[in-house]
């Protein structure tokens, strides 16, 4: 009985000894804020005192870059929450009626504070924090290996994302290297622009587009090579090549010959009252029965385009081969050798197809195949004579077979 009261009293006095902080608080006038040195613990900014009338929260650690709100102070000592002035790396001054807020030292690890008011001015160091990572400055784009080339100009060798740059400075005859070379630029040769002459002196940038570019001057004849530093290879812009135009046949008949990772194409126009046009490719490379014109070796890296002009049997057959694939592209397809030609394929040489071809001509063959057969013109120039007497046996053996058929049935039904 004894221990349980002993226990009350104890909880009872424990609780009340919790208690009255609690209350103590509850009914406690709220103090004025003083205006002292300390440190803000909502925004760990160090408060400083301008003056009577202003005082500044400033940050600065190495993980926060420096910066200072400035803020006035009521007649009660109280702070008002509206921010009069505030300035960082980025915005390091400020004037407002006439006080001018100027954070210097800015991109260090020790800034500072200044004040300017009625003449005179007051420093505020910040907390010392971390150094700004310097930013590249306009001297590093252009910066390089400066040599020198003669008559009072150095070559500032460049090759960096931008790639390969010589830049032709004026520096004077005195220059030696070590000196500065940021003086007048008087040219710059890039992959864009190859060649310059200056100064009496003939600058060309060789092996432009590959990792390796070298710088050659040349002057009364004789020629020195400056190295660039390494880089990278030019990344071709288009893998299409440039346009070849060449004349087919008469009445302004032209193709326009390309060549793209999906193999060559001919963009083929007539000019004049039966205007048309006709493009061939890897898909579909021969043109119409009545006219030769075709791609020879159409999956190949060299296609040539192959045509026949009108105006007889004599008239030989023409050939343009295809602009070559730009540097640095490739192929979309497998690319195979030269093909030899067949009445399946279609696809015949280069030595095949110069073979005078007579252009609308029927060849009504014999045999078998004399029954009203007739092949096209463009089957009769890709197809010899073993093909042709192959496919007369062929037809022979079906139309043999066909009359024994016909000839069993007559007899059943006799």
């Amino acid at each position: 009985m004894r221990t349980a009261l002993r226990t009350s009293i104890v909880t009872a006095a424990l609780a009340g000894a919790m208690l009255v902080p609690a209350a103590g608080s509850a009914f406690a006038a709220p103090a004025p804020q003083a205006v002292t040195s300390t440190k803000a613990a909502a925004s760990q900014a160090e408060r400083v005192v301008i003056n009577k009338h202003l005082v500044a929260d400033m940050v600065n650690s190495a993980t926060e870059a420096p910066s200072v709100k400035i803020f006035i102070v009521n007649e009660d000592g109280t702070t008002r929450p509206k921010t009069l002035a505030s300035l960082d790396r980025g915005h390091t001054k400020q004037s407002v009626q006439g006080t001018v807020f100027t954070l210097t030292k800015a991109e260090t690890a020790e800034p500072v504070l200044t004040v300017f008011e009625n003449g005179v001015t007051t420093s505020f160091p910040l907390p010392k924090g971390k150094a700004a990572t310097p930013a590249p400055s306009e001297n590093d784009r252009y910066a390089g290996q400066a040599v020198s080339i003669g008559n009072g100009m150095v070559a500032v060798l460049r090759n960096k994302a931008e790639g390969p740059e010589a830049w032709i400075r004026a520096v004077g005859p005195q220059w030696k290297p070590g000196d500065n070379y940021m003086s007048r630029v008087l040219t710059m040769l890039n992959r864009q622009q190859t060649s310059a002459a200056v100064g009496g002196v003939s600058l060309k940038l060789t092996k432009a587009d590959t990792a390796e570019p070298v710088l050659v001057v040349t002057e009364g004849g004789a020629s020195k090579s400056y190295p660039l530093p390494k880089g990278k290879a030019a990344t071709p812009s288009s893998c299409v090549s440039e346009v070849k135009h060449v004349t087919v046949g008469a009445g302004g008949m032209t193709a326009d010959l390309t060549m793209s990772p999906k193999g060559p194409k001919a963009f083929v126009h007539a000019e004049g009252p039966g205007d048309w046009t006709l493009t061939l490719d890897r898909s579909h490379p021969k043109g119409p029965d009545s006219y030769y014109l075709r791609i020879i070796n159409p999956n190949s890296a060299q296609p040539v385009l192959n045509w026949k002009t009108q105006g007889g049997e004599n008239v030989p057959v023409k050939t343009a081969s295809f602009p070559a694939l730009p540097k640095g592209c490739t192929f979309e397809y497998k690319v195979t050798e030269e093909q030899t030609g067949s009445a399946t394929t279609g696809v015949t040489t280069q030595t095949q197809a110069q073979t005078p071809v007579q252009a609308q001509t029927a060849v009504v063959p014999k045999g078998a195949v004399a029954a009203g057969a007739e092949l096209p013109v463009e089957t009769v120039a890709d197809t010899d004579d073993s093909t042709t007497l192959a496919a007369g046996a062929g037809l022979f053996a079906i139309v043999a077979a066909l009359g024994a058929s016909v000839l069993r049935r007559r007899r059943n039904h006799g």
